[in-house]
Order: structure tokens, then C-alpha cells, then sequence
């Protein structure tokens, strides 16, 4: 059996190259999916900006093995060194299928990485403008609504207040 490191270094590399099966047969606990390396670079860091949905698929269900909903979370938004999430280095890939599994799962559009940029700035800075569009509206779907407005109210112009005569 390998020693820790060197299963660590295993899995992170199947998951960057795409090797399923290889991973599989490691069979490592869970918890090595987000243990990171000497980067803070996780398996599924490198699975997410490699585009790898089925290893993607199988370390969110391995993860799943270990927390609860709430705690899934956690897990899926492990930050490297530099504060990027999986869901930073999807987005800015664009892998948009990879994105959509990701915040399913619990991943938070809104982390900012160590530069302040959060998942959909680096989409739209590549100009992966699906991914981009997908964090809109997961994020609009995301705000509860506050006392809604009558339909005619929202469309009530203002105006401009007219000058006092003097």
C-alpha cells in the first residue's frame, strides 16, 4: 500500500488526467478528494479545470459518503493557496456542465479568491459567456423576493419634480 503522500499524489493525478478507472481501483477514503497539495490544489481542483464530469460526478458522490447536505458544501468549496475554488478554475474554462454539477452540489458563486475575483468574473473575463449567463441567473433565482410589487407599480415613472415659480 502507498504511504499517504504518495496516494495524494495518485489521486490528484488521475483526477487531473482523466483516469476513472485508475482512481477507482485506488481506493482512497474520501477525504483525499479535497486534500490538497503542496498548492492547496485539490482532486477535484484538478478534475473541474480539466473538464472531467465523470470524475467530477464521482468525487461529489464519494464526498456525499461522508457529509450530509449542509456539509457537502464545505467540501465542494475548498480554496488552493491563491482562493480558488473548483468552482474558480471550472468557470474560468469554461465548463459550463462542470459549473452547473458544482453548484448543484453546494458551490458558492460568490467566493473571492485571494485577487477578489469571484467564479463568474473569471468566466466573463474569458469570455465564456454561457457560464457567466448560468451564474446570473442562479443567482437571481437565488434572492428570495422582498414584498413583491403590483405589476403596475414596477413600471410607475417617477418623474421629474417641476421648478417652484418664484
Amino acid at each position: 500500500m502507498a504511504d499517504n503522500q504518495e496516494l495524494l499524489d495518485d489521486v490528484i493525478y488521475c483526477a487531473r488526467y482523466g483516469e476513472l478507472d485508475d482512481l477507482k481501483q485506488n481506493k482512497p477514503a474520501p477525504e483525499y478528494y479535497i486534500k490538497g497539495d503542496e498548492s492547496g490544489n485539490t482532486a477535484l481542483h484538478m478534475a473541474c479545470a480539466n473538464n472531467h464530469i465523470e470524475i467530477v460526478a464521482w468525487i461529489l458522490g464519494q464526498l456525499a459518503t461522508i457529509a450530509g447536505e449542509q456539509e457537502l458544501s464545505r467540501y465542494v468549496n475548498v480554496v488552493n493557496e491563491q482562493g480558488n475554488s473548483p468552482l474558480h478554475w471550472a468557470a474560468l474554462n469554461g465548463h459550463l456542465e462542470v459549473v452547473e454539477m458544482l453548484v448543484k452540489n453546494g458551490a458558492d458563486c460568490k467566493i473571492k479568491n485571494t485577487a477578489g475575483k469571484t467564479p463568474i468574473y473569471e468566466a466573463q473575463q474569458r469570455s465564456h459567456e454561457k457560464v457567466a449567463e448560468f451564474f446570473l441567473q442562479t443567482m437571481i433565482d437565488e434572492q428570495p423576493e422582498e414584498d413583491p410589487m403590483d405589476e403596475d407599480e414596477q413600471y410607475v415613472e417617477q418623474g421629474v419634480p417641476e421648478p417652484e415659480n418664484k
